[in-house]
């Protein structure tokens, strides 16, 4: 018999890639042929992955739970908190496809995303307590709602900001979703792991048309939708038999956002920028820089999250301390020497608040020059 995830798998990537073709069809009809281009530009191309996405997202659990008893026994009993999470997610996809329309402020964006966060904390995806890998569990007490809040939101822009290359957020997100879904899997949560699998086969079924150059973007809508899914379910996914979330693991699975949205939020503060505010300087920018085409640039970037996700891997499986810091320790190795490799050390170190600090350093061991 096949196995249920294998099942699901397959579902999710006939459903992703039937829904992609259809989405694309329809996008070359008189009515929605110029619906991106009024506010993006007349070279602008579909952004229905978001769409297609979530369809595959929704509809795989039911029909899993039609064809495999395994399945069934796995979803059916939990389908009424899916569909109120799927609600949520919804709330989170219509106003990243607005955003895909009309560029929206990012006050409305934020407030959505912490009502849906909210949610899906009121409904039991919680930071309550937190385990690392060095020390005994953490209660958060009355500050879980709100770290729980800012986990989700974080990693609902954290995939948006690296969705700046054709490929590159859908195949990082694939990547950390079959990591979680594997964890979810041996730490005993099968419908999260369910969930997780439906996720990536959603975005397998579409990957190809979002492979450089890319026929349909995956969009605001999308890459919200998956960093929210993502950012909700691996929560559960690393939450252990006594309701202790391993927060480690899916850091690491989820490290080349972090790493990125990291990244750009310490180097603008560095340079006196608004955090919040775009450039040209995150990770896939510096690698076109050094010469990486469009796929050389994802060979590294997927390398990387590949990295990351075998350390998460590790940390579940290992629980020995010397193993877990030499994890830990060889990963942060593999950061720095990257972020040497592309210039981001030299970026940071001269940058204005470390160049007012080295002039004040300096005034303090030679007041005299001053």
């Amino acid at each position: 018999m096949l196995d249920v995830y294998l099942i699901t798998l397959a579902l999710a990537v006939g459903i992703g890639l039937v829904a992609t073709l259809i989405l694309m069809a329809a996008s070359r009809t008189e009515r929605l042929a110029g619906i991106f281009q009024q506010a993006r530009g007349a070279d602008e191309r579909p952004r229905w992955g978001g769409l297609a996405i979530l369809l595959a997202f929704a509809i795989t659990p039911f029909v899993a739970s039609a064809i495999s008893d395994e399945a069934n026994s796995f979803f059916t009993p939990k389908s009424g908190e899916f569909l109120a999470f799927l609600g949520a997610g919804m709330l989170i996809f219509a106003i990243g496809f607005l955003d895909d329309l009309k560029l929206l402020a990012w006050q409305p964006k934020l407030a959505v995303q912490i009502a849906a966060a909210a949610a899906v904390y009121a409904a039991g995806y919680q930071l309550d307590e937190i385990g690392l890998p060095w020390g005994p569990e953490l209660s958060l007490g009355f500050f879980a709602p709100v770290l729980t809040v800012l986990w989700i939101i974080f990693f609902t822009n954290a995939i948006n900001l690296i969705d700046g290359r054709d490929g590159v957020a859908l195949g990082v997100a694939i990547l950390a979703a079959v990591t979680l879904a594997q964890v979810a899997a041996n730490a005993n949560h099968p419908t999260v792991a369910l969930l997780l699998v439906a996720l990536a086969g959603g975005g397998l079924g579409m990957l190809v048309f979002n492979l450089p150059p890319a026929s349909v973007y995956l969009g605001d809508s999308g890459a919200y939708l998956l960093g929210f899914i993502l950012g909700a379910l691996s929560i559960r996914a690393a939450t252990g038999i006594e309701d202790v979330v391993f927060v480690a693991v899916p850091v690491f699975a989820l490290g080349f956002p972090i790493l990125d949205a990291g990244l750009a939020f310490v180097r603008r503060i560095a340079d006196h920028r608004h955090p919040l505010m775009g450039d040209q300087e995150h990770i896939h920018h510096r690698l076109e820089d050094a010469g990486f085409g469009p796929r050389g640039l994802l060979l590294v970037i997927y390398g990387m999250s590949a990295l990351f996700a075998a350390g998460a891997i590790l940390l579940h499986y290992v629980h020995v301390f010397p193993l877990e810091v030499a994890v830990a320790g060889s990963t942060l190795l593999m950061i720095m020497f990257i972020l040497t490799r592309l210039g981001y050390v030299l970026t940071l170190w001269n940058s204005a608040s470390l160049v007012w600090l080295r002039r004040r350093l300096r005034w303090v061991d030679n007041p005299a020059e001053s």
